[in-house]
């Protein structure tokens, strides 16, 4: 807020602009870790605006897809394609990791070591999850941001060091950028302005359409000229309720001397200013593609005037790209892998580069409908919602042709017939189904709940990372650790501090027992029976030789806490048919369903059939541990 005073004594306050500033990272003396910027949530703002920016995002996605390519050869090495307990190959790990570089300007690897030294997983840890220590090592939080999230104490990670090849360390890459100093920032740097100017104008337009009328105005009031706190008070109440973007103009407040003349509004609004705001979008794109350091906006599915986009200038934009961008990119990767491949007993290996259009058949050539085919049927449920949003804004004449034919060739890699198709009719991923039909799909897969150990549960959230570090908290040796502390410490407290079910620790304790690793006794207080766990050290090298254990990440679908029995008489029948089923379900299970009917099934669960779009269940994410068959 600035304030002016007139020559007449009356105050202007003018609601202005804000600008982003560079992050400061900030050592607080009682904190473990550095912040990452004033309020620690720095790389928050950077997902969001990427979720939110449809430029942005469409680069950074053709950024990753250029850099790595075919990823490097797995075929058949079965080390490269399961490199860790989630089933991941190496090329997925080298996906998500380009893309935090794009985003970012680093990447976090787990490495996780057996008992001989030798490296047993590589985990992508999401970059915003991270935070470096102020003297060594590094912190874990999935959500810092705890004024939105509950507090969660971070949980510690070494630094990875090849010398020392034990336990779980954490590999950390980041990309130079002179005046970085703890952590890195994006190479777009300079563009988020511009970013964030692109998302708000979508939210204006949007905001405009919804009010139906274009604000901006200047309210004055004539009643005296209140303090600066009480000018701040009122500011701060008419930005809360009337102002932003979502709210689609900016506003003046005037406070005069004077009679008590009611408030006088006047409309400062411009009837141009559709037009000024598609003039700034255009303004605002140059500025994003400059900071991105594109040369061909055609390449990353974005059309311009004048621009035909053909597979001629493509290929053209395509070879300046690489020469400029991609190249550095990708040797750094593979310098990389060159450190890792060797550790992972493989030759070092070199990234396989795609151009935009290398694999497309074309129409009417033998092979092009065997090759879309399999393009859509490898496709998660959220890349097939995105092609759905491309068809639809085509329809809705958000995209002109030419641009929704580029967006589904270059982020599907779907032949040129079947675009045609899709945009010429209705889509054939369109049809209705039944929740019971929905239901009777989840009962011809899943699991047992009863063939699992469940360790520990959560709501899902699609932001849940697969987490390893903190999965293998509550094992053997940290029970042992609390006993050893407290002779007489219960199951449930075991539980309560490790945040793993009780059931989980009475297992635990019953399994060392039968080791004769604890020694329980019982004793007498009174009318109350103390039992108490001795460690016999005799035994306690057997410890370090645990027994191979399947873990793994299961959802299921469950009645919300606090809502009641799990069901009542109007519960819908696709709820009804899953708490009959009582089975767990992997990830690629629902999504695979998520893309057999056309929608989210994680989103949509049973609340989205009729007028009312709650449901009392939702999906639950639980670490679960594969029962030994007696």
């Amino acid at each position: 807020m600035k304030g002016k005073q007139t020559t007449d004594g009356s105050n202007i306050i003018f609601l202005g602009f804000a600008d982003n500033q560079k992050p400061e990272f900030v050592e607080v003396k009682n904190k473990e870790y550095i912040l990452f910027g004033a309020d620690n949530i720095f790389p928050d703002k950077i997902i969001m605006l990427y979720d939110k920016s449809s430029v942005h995002g469409a680069i950074i996605n053709n950024k990753v897809k250029y850099i790595i390519g075919s990823g490097i050869n797995i075929e058949g090495n079965d080390r490269l394609k399961k490199v860790n307990r989630y089933g991941e190959s190496i090329n997925k790990i080298l996906e998500k990791s380009c893309k935090d570089i794009e985003l970012f300007g680093g990447f976090y690897w787990q490495v996780i070591y057996d008992l001989m030294g030798g490296i047993k997983e590589i985990v992508h840890t999401p970059f915003q999850s991270i935070r470096k220590g102020k003297d060594k090592g590094w912190f874990y939080c999935q959500k810092w941001d705890w004024s939105k999230h509950k507090k969660v104490d971070p949980v510690y990670i070494d630094d990875y060091d090849s010398t020392n090849s034990k336990g779980v360390q954490l590999f950390s890459y980041r990309e130079y950028r002179p005046g970085d100093q703890e952590y890195p920032l994006p190479g777009y740097f300079s563009a988020l302005n511009d970013i964030e100017t692109d998302t708000e104008i979508s939210i204006y337009n949007l905001s405009v359409m919804k009010n139906g009328q274009f604000t901006g105005k200047l309210i004055s009031f004539f009643s005296g000229v209140p303090n600066e706190e009480k000018q701040k008070e009122l500011e701060k109440r008419w930005n809360s309720k009337f102002n932003g973007t979502n709210n689609a103009g900016r506003t003046m407040l005037a406070f005069n001397n004077g009679t008590d003349k009611p408030p006088q509004v006047d409309d400062l609004s411009s009837t141009d200013l559709d037009k000024l705001f598609d003039q700034l979008r255009k303004s605002t794109e140059g500025k994003i593609f400059a900071g991105h350091e594109v040369t061909s906006p055609v390449l990353f599915g974005i059309m311009q005037p004048g621009s035909l986009g053909t597979r001629t200038e493509m290929q053209d934009s395509y070879e300046i790209f690489k020469n400029t961008y991609a190249n550095a990119k990708q040797q750094a990767i593979e310098e990389i892998l060159s450190i890792f491949l060797p550790l992972l007993g493989q030759p070092v290996q070199k990234l396989i580069p795609v151009a935009p259009l290398a694999g497309a058949a074309q129409p009417g050539t033998p092979g092009a409908a065997l090759e879309t085919n399999d393009n859509l049927k490898n496709m998660t449920g959220r890349q097939f919602q995105g092609m759905q949003r491309i068809i639809t804004k085509y329809r809705n004449g958000k995209l002109d042709k030419a641009a929704a034919a580029l967006l589904l060739k270059n982020s599907f890699g779907l032949g040129d017939e079947d675009i045609e198709t899709m945009l010429a009719a209705e889509s054939a991923f369109e049809k209705d189904f039944t929740e019971i039909e929905v239901a009777e799909m989840f009962a011809a897969c899943g699991t047992k709940r009863d063939e699992f150990e469940i360790v520990r549960s959560r709501r899902f959230s699609h932001d849940d990372m697969e987490m390893t570090f903190a999965d293998v908290k509550g094992n053997d040796a940290s029970i042992l650790d609390l006993i050893k502390k407290d002779k007489r410490i219960t199951p449930k407290i075991i539980a309560q501090t490790l945040d793993v079910k009780t059931s989980y620790v009475v297992g635990r304790i019953k399994a060392l027992t039968e080791k004769g690793i604890l020694i329980p006794s019982t004793s007498k207080i009174g009318v109350d029976t103390i039992i108490e766990h001795s460690i016999n050290r005799e035994n306690i090298d057997k410890i370090d030789k645990p027994e191979t254990i399947d873990i793994s990440i299961k959802y299921s679908y469950e009645v919300k806490p606090g809502v009641g029995p799990e069901l009542i008489p109007t519960s819908r029948p696709f709820c009804k048919r899953l708490i009959e089923l009582d089975r767990l379900y992997s990830r690629a299970e629902i999504e695979s369903i998520s893309q057999m009917v056309g929608f989210s099934v994680w989103d949509r669960k049973g609340g989205w059939w009729g007028e009312n779009p709650e449901c009392r269940h939702n999906w639950f994410r639980h670490v679960v541990i594969k029962k030994r068959k007696s």
